[in-house]
């Protein structure tokens, strides 16, 4: 039967899930991310810190006479997974997978071809998401977790367990917590531009001018505004997470603030994929 003549026929077979269609979206953007050699050097830079505290972990098990700084507490989670923020690890890794995720689909127009797919908002979403959160868990979760494993295996003993129990959680749900909380940002700035170098330069931009607001201006009406900047807050909710009870810092501020910044980009999110097109 020639071309021409065959009319319009329906796909029979069963529409895939919710997830499965997530997870294509996510493995595609993954793979491009893969294949270029700066994202890989900068993950591998992000584990020097990682590396860094294991060589402490193995001087503390293997010299217990070692000075104070080679001690081994569950404050040394929380101190590792903070530097991972304030030394930009964590803002490094979310602009280089989240800033042009959804700025490059409304510049060329993809964005309209995958709705045109059985796709909704919420897919298209969540797969745009599971790139960034799984790079932010790179540098965060996967090495915190094998810090805490190669502390298990050369200790003699589960008395760093006996004392905080709920380290292992601890240090799980803070990790996705930072996942959550700057994957929704990052995604939020790329939703609102057509650009990924204006979208990496706004959240850029988000990021510092938070902290110079909260370290200049904020700082006379507060006194200790730590809450009120991007990494600021991140780093300060920690305390909450490993039940710091140390006066320094506000923890339940920060994670109110973290909490508020996610719900905003939430917002902004779902009315900019609404509208199913990039700012004029």
């Amino acid at each position: 039967m020639p071309l021409y003549d065959l009319s319009y026929r329906r796909h029979d077979g069963p529409r895939t899930s919710r997830l499965r269609r997530s997870i294509a979206l996510a493995l595609s953007a993954t793979r491009l991310l893969l294949r270029r050699r700066s994202f890989l050097l900068l993950i591998a830079a992000c584990w020097i810190p990682a590396v860094v505290r294991a060589a402490q972990i193995y001087v503390a098990r293997q010299f217990p006479q070692a000075p104070d700084f080679f001690t081994i507490t569950p404050d040394t989670w929380r101190d590792f997974l903070g530097q991972q923020v304030r030394f930009l690890p964590v803002v490094l890794v979310s602009l280089a997978t989240g800033a042009s995720a959804i700025a490059s689909d409304f510049a060329s127009g993809a964005f309209t071809i995958y709705l045109s797919k059985p796709i909704s908002r919420f897919d298209y979403l969540l797969g745009k998401a599971m790139p960034v959160a799984g790079a932010v868990c790179a540098v965060t979760l996967a090495p915190a977790l094998a810090l805490l494993l190669l502390h298990l295996s050369l200790a003699p003993d589960f008395e760093l367990l006996a004392r905080a129990p709920f380290l292992p959680l601890a240090v799980t749900a803070y990790s996705l917590l930072l996942a959550l909380y700057f994957t929704l940002s990052v995604l939020a700035v790329s939703s609102l531009c057509r650009s990924g170098r204006v979208a990496g330069a706004g959240f850029a931009a988000l990021v510092f001018g938070s902290e110079i607001v909260a370290r200049t201006a904020m700082s006379r009406i507060f006194g200790a505004p730590r809450f009120l900047s991007v990494n600021g807050s991140a780093i300060d909710a920690g305390r909450w997470f490993f039940s710091d009870s140390s006066a320094e810092g506000s923890p339940f501020a920060s994670l109110s603030f973290m909490i508020a910044v996610m719900v905003v980009s939430s917002l902004i999110l779902g009315r900019r994929l609404r509208s199913g097109e990039g700012p004029s």
